[in-house]
């Protein structure tokens, strides 16, 4: 008598099976990256505007103890002579006091002294700017070292400068609310710029926070926007740039600068801060950037 045998079973998975099976999930992983990738960026992008916030806090407390906002460069006394940038004023409010003393010599205070223009302040460095260096510092066309910024402050308000925004001097005191006949909600005081940035027009360039030289020709280095040193980066020309990719060869030092996708992040002169779209149209640009330009912001800008 015949017994029936049954067929061996299967003891594995085909070729095709396999390749399958690895397709999904190297589709999901991608999908995986990607999520985690938006999420990163998403906390970033919260961290720099938390940033931007605490820095714009830090100007409008030195506003309420010394009645003006620190100048873009110059003297702003503290007990003793005082001289440096706006980002060099506000040490003392965002708990670098100990840096800010270090540049005391003779009675005096200097950013210069002591070299501390070398050294990077954490809270000044947006985690999405892709130009910052491991050490956070960047070297000028002159061979120094200074720390780097990913903020920039605008010229039109600590600047004094003429009717049409051209600088007659960087050295300014702007008070709330009287130097913003347009508004503190309407004016920009703040806004993102990358640490590094360079092209074919400038070979080195970058926002370095303490950067003090005020010659023509310097401009590329400073942690201000809108500043008239170079015909264009005042007016609406003077728009910001979106990703400016690579940051070592196409991005224009003079102009603001956004590490994120779609548009940049401000303070305003109230503190608020603010997501600008890339799409606002370059007088819109500048009609923020001026305090006292009797412009009418569009209701659609934010």
């Amino acid at each position: 008598m015949r017994h029936a045998h049954p067929e061996n079973p299967r003891n594995g998975f085909t070729l095709i099976e396999v390749l399958v099976a690895l397709a999904i999930v190297a589709v999901l992983m991608g999908l995986l990256l990607v999520a985690v990738q938006k999420a990163r960026q998403a906390a970033n992008r919260t961290q720099c505007a938390s940033r931007l916030r605490e820095i714009s806090m830090a100007a409008h407390a030195a506003h309420a103890a010394r009645g003006s906002f620190p100048p873009g460069i110059g003297d702003f006394p503290d007990g003793t002579l005082a001289y440096g940038t706006f980002f060099y004023h506000i040490l003392p409010y965002i708990d670098q006091r100990p840096l800010y003393e270090e540049s005391a010599y003779s009675g005096k205070q200097f950013v210069g002294h002591h070299r501390v223009y070398r050294q990077p302040v954490p809270l000044y460095i947006c985690p999405s700017d892709p130009s910052v260096s491991p050490d956070r510092t960047a070297t000028d066309k002159d061979g120094n070292v200074w720390g780097v910024a990913s903020y920039a402050v605008n010229a039109q308000v600590v600047f004094a400068v003429d009717y049409k925004g051209a600088t007659k001097s960087p050295q300014n005191y702007a008070r709330l609310t009287h130097d913003f006949p347009d508004g503190v909600s309407n004016t920009l005081l703040l806004t993102e710029k990358y640490a590094q940035c360079f092209n074919g027009n400038y070979p080195t360039g970058g926002t370095l926070w303490a950067y003090f030289n005020t010659k023509p020709g310097n401009q590329a280095f400073h942690a201000g926007f809108s500043v008239s040193w170079n015909d264009y980066s005042i007016g609406p020309s003077s728009k910001f740039q979106v990703q400016p990719t690579p940051f070592n060869g196409n991005c224009d030092p003079t102009l603001a600068s956004s590490p994120h996708t779609g548009g940049i992040q401000v303070a305003m002169a109230d503190a608020s801060v603010k997501f600008l779209s890339s799409g606002i149209t370059n007088y819109t640009w500048w009609y923020l950037c001026t305090p006292a330009g009797g412009e009418v912001i569009p209701a659609d800008t934010f």
